[in-house]
């Protein structure tokens, strides 16, 4: 047994028969508790920052700042002298910190070569850093009703005492004929096919919902679809009214490129999304961008006098982003709620989901026909974003953190960023992926530099659950061309689609192209390497998706590893661990996989690349549990998931489960 790799205390080992066993120093992966206020007072090197404080204050406990930037003014000032190897500590008082702007961390405020920068909230005190505005002044209309008067910039989500309200919409629209009968103005697949010349003739919807005519706002209307893996958003032009029927005349070219794109086209509509006329159920909301004014009809028992509400403004609520050569070092972030951002780029051009949230570009040079369809050259898909963000960032840790009320996704980590933590972390009620590791680009598969790839970044003991709730083909956690990714021992649950998703490209980028034609081939492989994903507990996704797994990858991944998984309870096909087009070199060992259609699926036979691929010591009950697990299987499911010490997170689930009912 040869001594492999040994990085931030871990340590992979691999057997003759290349099986990973993981040393102790990766299950012991330290993190400190989260600290705060106590015991701080006196010591140099700790700032204190409150929502009550004053920038022009001294920012020590009894005179705290105000701002987060205002408390990074001063640790840079401090660090110019300081000498000690301690951290050097940021305590925030509890409460809601409304962000104007995104908080912004540079080289400049990284920590030292033996000590961290360290933002933490006080011990007890929750701490919520938020990009959303606060809406007041709320008058009852008739039938119900409440509107209140708003000046504010696009947003798709709003928050009534911290629970999401739904956007006004249509019921899931019944197939045809009753009761609206709804068909493509011009159907490709009566017409014989979808003409490359001819784009422009498919243009929308002719529907017997002769109501929506009379419409106001049109052009803010939306049309959703789900297709197998794929949740599509378009845009309508007009609605104009021609007999007995509607036509829907779609925003372009969007609209036509949802027609024409490789993989999954639009279909006919699952429901209709933000019409004034829409708004007739508790919970629903709808803002008149004209009129700037927004309307909300209430839940049984909500007072709009004694609640919140809260419409998410900004986009990114932290970044943490170096230069090359130059990345930012040792920052720690502890106990911190981040909370309200806001994408609001689905509202000009809709969204058009490839795979994954990741989505079609309309506007860029790279646009190819292949096979009829339109495709991004080589998948450089557009990524949707993470409310923090770390690009060119190493040695920064994310402890105990929760990410909920995002209009996007959780958190993004990319662009060279390295040795990177998120543990303990929570994730929920957001509306695309948690956590998106790595990206797809260029630069991602093929990096000019190997200070561009992402490496050796770790995500452990993390809840994630009710995520991707507006984006529905998003994923728990996505990874994509990186290196020595470990996703280790988190919960993933209540997805619509895929728990982990590992790789990209379908082969096409890896060295000699894969099954699909491409205008060229690389010579040199991918950065996707040693990846390994283990002692998971990923169950109840797949709901409503299809052709998505617990676990799913794609690409060739030298040394990846998918060991001692707990998988179970997902009913979308197959469900269980999937190694889709390219997959290669991945080992698959001791997992078990109860109730899903499929326990281990492989779709990676094109050029023999499943025989690369080492499956074994796997225990698969695709209906249903044995009376009597046997000792190796009652292991996996006893070191699946959340480790001890982080088990209170699931309190914190069925708290807000109970909360939101």
């Amino acid at each position: 047994m040869d001594h492999k790799a040994d990085r931030l205390g871990t340590r992979w080992y691999w057997n003759r028969h290349g099986a990973v066993i993981v040393g102790l120093g990766l299950l012991a992966i330290g993190i400190p508790a989260v600290s705060g206020a106590s015991g701080q007072e006196g010591r140099p090197g700790v700032i204190f920052v409150s929502p009550d404080g004053d920038d022009a204050a001294a920012g020590t406990q009894e005179a705290p700042f105000r701002t987060l930037q205002r408390a990074q003014q001063a640790v840079r000032e401090l660090k110019k002298t300081w000498k000690e190897k301690k951290d050097l500590v940021v305590v925030l008082r509890g409460g809601v910190y409304r962000l104007e702007s995104p908080i912004v961390f540079g080289p400049e405020d990284s920590g030292g070569k033996d000590w961290d920068v360290v933002y933490r909230a006080a011990d007890g005190e929750e701490v919520i850093l938020s990009g959303g505005k606060l809406v007041n002044g709320w008058k009852q209309e008739e039938g119900g009703l409440w509107s209140a008067e708003a000046d504010l910039k696009p947003f798709r989500q709003l928050y009534i005492g911290g629970r999401r309200a739904v956007r006004a919409r249509s019921g899931k629209l019944p197939e045809n004929p009753a009761p609206y009968r709804w068909e493509f103005l011009h159907d490709p697949s009566k017409e014989g096919g979808l003409p490359d010349a001819d784009f422009l003739h498919y243009e929308g919807f002719r529907t017997s919902w002769t109501e929506m005519a009379q419409w106001k706002n049109q052009q803010d209307v939306e049309l959703s679809f789900l297709n197998v893996w794929s949740h599509m958003r378009y845009k309508v032009r007009a609605i104009r009214q021609e007999g007995d029927a509607a036509l829907l005349l779609m925003l372009q070219p969007y609209f036509l490129h949802g027609r024409a794109k490789e993989g999954r086209q639009v279909n006919l509509p699952a429901w209709v999304e933000n019409a004034r006329e829409l708004l007739d159920q508790p919970g629903e909301w709808y803002y008149d961008q004209p009129a700037r004014r927004l309307y909300y009809l209430p839940r049984p028992g909500e007072d709009l006098g004694q609640q919140e509400v809260i419409a998410p403004q900004l986009e990114r609520l932290l970044i943490v982003q170096g230069v090359p050569g130059r990345p930012v070092r040792r920052l720690r972030f502890e106990g911190l709620l981040f909370a309200e951002s806001n994408w609001a780029l689905p509202n000009r051009i809709g969204h058009a989901d490839m795979q994954a949230n990741f989505t079609l570009d309309s506007h860029s040079p790279k646009l190819e026909v292949r096979l009829g369809g339109l495709v991004q050259v080589h998948n450089e898909y557009r990524k949707s974003p993470g409310a923090v963000l770390l690009r060119m960032a190493e040695q920064v840790v994310f402890d105990r953190c929760t990410f909920t009320r995002l209009g996007h996704a959780g958190i993004d980590i990319e662009q060279g960023s390295r040795r990177n933590q998120i543990i303990g972390c929570h994730f929920y009620d957001i509306s695309g992926s948690a956590i998106q590791v790595g990206d797809v680009g260029p630069e991602d598969h093929h990096p000019s530099d190997s200070a561009r790839i992402v490496c050796d970044n770790t995500i452990a003991n993390c809840l994630i659950h009710d995520c991707c709730l507006e984006y529905m083909g998003g994923v728990g956690v996505f990874v994509g061309y990186t290196t020595r990714t470990v996703i280790r021992n988190n919960e993933i649950c209540r997805l619509p689609y895929t728990g982990v998703s590992v790789g990209w490209g379908w082969g096409e980028e890896d060295a000699g192209g894969g099954a699909y034609w491409q205008p060229f081939f690389y010579d040199t492989p991918t950065p996707s390497r040693e990846n390994l994903i283990l002692r998971n507990h990923i169950h109840h996704v797949m709901r409503p998706m299809q052709d998505g797994a617990g676990i799913y990858t794609l690409g060739r991944q030298p040394g990846a590893q998918i060991l001692e998984n707990y998988i179970h309870d997902n009913p979308g096909e197959p469900g269980g661990i999937y190694l889709d087009e390219g997959s290669a070199e991945i080992t698959v060992q001791n997992n078990l996989v109860v109730g899903v259609p499929k326990g281990l699926f492989f779709n990676n036979h094109a050029q023999d690349r499943h025989l690369t691929c080492k499956v074994e010591n796997n225990y698969i009950h695709e209906e249903k549990p044995p009376a009597q697990w046997k000792p190796e299987e009652q292991k996996i499911i006893q070191s699946a998931g959340l480790e001890e010490k982080y088990k209170d997170l699931l309190q914190k689930q069925q708290k807000w489960l109970a909360e939101s009912e």
